[in-house]
């Protein structure tokens, strides 16, 4: 029942436009209902009055056919071409308020459709934004777009067709069964006799149809899947010509959906003839018990006829209740799984800092612990369930003194990632305490952090778009779109002065647009080291009061690499800096270093300090050094 409110509140604000186009179908369904009267009129009032010579005239008949006699000229012998033409045109009246009433119910539905599910897509989208990133770790890309496409779609069909559908159908069945009921009641109930099975037959077809269309889009969420992650590292499969192994996952992922697409039109194949049968009994029963009526004169061979066309319309939504039942199936699995991630809380941000001019930059990690929770969902349930947790920093203490630069070592896993994301409050330490400028990080707004302080990642992302935009990202505008929005002079020698510091300049001139040259989804067309710097560069542009290095020019040679240091350390004077790096020449210079081993600190000191530790620190520097006299030999 959670999911039908949901549903319904996918109407939003446009609950009465879909109300005002229910109204309308309901106005053109008892337009419909005057049609057979029509017929009845036409069989009694003319076929029987000119076969019989005029002698006889049905005057025993209901309100509604009454009202229609009135309506037409007097029935006589010498204007039967009158009075056919008559009926025609009350035929075709009756035929045109019908269509027009439901071709304008059509564009109030198709429109409000439209506006509610765009207005769900901004929520939805809007929601995964301010998702916390341990919710968005733990959930699969492929699965989440599934989500945000297939399964919108999925209930943007239904709330388009057959909200409205019911209402009409709904109103053609009381409508039909009032017409009857006037006319003859045993007739009637004999008509609607078979509606109780229909309705239990079409209510358990709903229950499978949620469990079988929930493995089905459960099984195109690993697809999705599939496909996304394939296209994404496509030079990695070439690279180790894995085309034909990735061929193979596709295709038994695409059997596994097949299998269940093939049970889901297995119960389709169960239900439509059952539910065929009991409707076209339910025909046969008002068909043969009319004529039972109108052999033993109880009703008129006009009623028979119309009274057999209001049977139909009566048996004609229950025929349709089945298709409106499967799509209200498919739907309420839809919502659920997006309501699943609407359920998901979104990431606080509030703080009791959240607005300061400037961060000093002084930074303490006091006995910080940290363990990263690793989910996993069980095969068959729809829960997640900790399985185990993965330790990454254990009793981490360190500081760093405002406009001092602190480097991080250590060897993969130990560590040094996490303390950046910490830092960030993308996670918050199991135990222990994380101070900035003297105040618990925790006190800190999310937002302000963030925007105080730049990271550059060690695989940068940079968008679909040109170098330009993707520097200008910093200062992306409210209105959604990329870079600097009319950007003035002013921000145009800021741009240039931030890449020139950044070496982008270096390469620039070899692109065939300049920084107008599009760099491809994800920053395909450009080196690994172009891309850190088009990175470092973005991250510059936001003008950090705290700036954090992770691995940020390991994709680099070490003369641009040197060029950047002696630009970073003009532009970063007296701030606050953290570099995670492996090659010495990058963390040498630091104020401090710490080494990490296991999430723990190990060594810590600067360069000559930790040299005379005779170390992990000495142990590496002395690998390099020979390295270095190897190549050099």
């Amino acid at each position: 029942m959670r999911n039908l409110y949901q549903l319904f509140m996918v109407l939003d604000r446009w609950k009465r436009h879909y109300v005002f186009a229910g109204l309308l179908l309901a106005i053109s369904s008892i337009i419909r209902m005057f049609e057979p009267k029509v017929l009845q009129i036409a069989v009694d009032g003319v076929v029987n009055f000119f076969h019989n010579g005029g002698q006889q005239i049905k005057t025993n008949t209901d309100a509604i056919a009454q009202l229609f006699y009135s309506i037409l000229p007097e029935i006589q012998l010498n204007n039967l071409g009158w009075i056919l033409i008559c009926i025609g045109i009350l035929f075709t009246v009756l035929a045109i308020l019908q269509a027009t009433t439901r071709f304008i119910a059509s564009i109030i539905t198709a429109n409000s459709t439209e506006q509610a599910v765009k207005k769900l897509r901004d929520r939805l989208f809007g929601h995964i934004q301010a998702l916390p990133l341990a919710q968005i770790d733990k959930t699969p890309t492929g699965e989440m777009i599934q989500r945000c496409t297939g399964d919108i779609d999925t209930i943007r069909k239904f709330i388009g067709t057959q909200i409205t559908e019911l209402i009409r159908l709904g109103a053609i069945f009381i409508g039909a069964f009032m017409m009857m009921w006037i006319v003859h009641i045993p007739y009637t109930l004999i008509s609607i006799s078979l509606v109780l099975p229909i309705v239990l037959t079409s209510y358990l077809f709903f229950k499978k149809e949620q469990k079988v269309w929930r493995e089905h889009e459960d099984e195109q969420d690993k697809l999705t899947a599939i496909i996304q992650e394939n296209l994404s590292g496509i030079r990695v499969v070439q690279a180790f010509a894995q085309e034909d192994s990735e061929i193979d996952r596709f295709t038994k992922q695409n059997m596994a959906k097949r299998d269940i697409g093939v049970r889901h039109i297995e119960l389709h194949m169960k239900f439509w003839p059952i539910s065929d049968f009991l409707v076209n009994i339910q025909i046969a029963l008002s068909l043969f018990a009319g004529a039972y009526f109108s052999l033993t004169q109880q009703i008129s061979i006009g009623e028979y006829a119309s009274f057999f066309t209001y049977s139909v319309m009566v048996t004609w939504p229950m025929r349709n209740l089945g298709r409106i039942v499967s799509q209200l199936g498919m739907a309420s699995v839809a919502m659920e799984r997006i309501q699943q991630i609407f359920d998901a809380p979104e990431e606080d941000y509030s703080g009791e800092i959240d607005s300061i001019a400037t961060l000093k930059g002084e930074i303490e990690f006091r006995n910080v612990s940290f363990q990263y929770p690793h989910q996993e969902k069980k095969e068959g349930k729809k829960e997640t369930t900790i399985l185990q947790r993965r330790a990454a920093l254990h009793n981490v203490s360190f500081k760093i003194a405002a406009g001092q630069t602190l480097a991080i070592m250590g060897g993969t896993g130990a560590g040094k990632s996490t303390i950046i994301v910490l830092l960030m409050r993308f996670y918050e330490p199991d135990s222990g305490q994380i101070l900035l400028d003297g105040q618990p990080l925790a006190n800190y707004n999310k937002s302000l952090i963030r925007s105080k302080i730049g990271v550059v990642h060690q695989k940068p992302f940079l968008f679909s778009t040109t170098i330009k935009d993707n520097i200008a990202y910093a200062k992306a505008t409210r209105n959604g779109s990329l870079g600097l929005h009319k950007s003035t002079e002013v921000e145009e020698t800021i741009l240039l002065e931030v890449a020139k510091d950044a070496t982008v300049t270096d390469f620039i001139g070899k692109m065939t647009d300049g920084y107008n040259t599009v760099v491809g989804e994800k920053g395909v067309t450009l080196s690994g080291g172009q891309k850190q710097r088009v990175a470092l560069a973005r991250t510059l542009l936001s003008d950090p009061d705290i700036l954090v290095l992770d691995d940020a020019t390991s994709a680099v040679d070490t003369e641009t690499e040197y060029n950047i240091q002696q630009a970073l350390n003009k532009r970063m004077h007296k701030k606050t800096s953290l570099v995670i790096a492996h090659r010495l020449t990058s963390v040498q210079q630091a104020d401090q270093i710490i080494v990490l081993d296991k999430g723990q600190v190990v060594e810590t000191g600067n360069h000559q300090e930790l040299l005379k530790a005779n170390g992990f620190y000495k142990s590496v520097y002395d690998i390099q050094v020979k390295i270095e006299d190897d190549i050099r030999n």
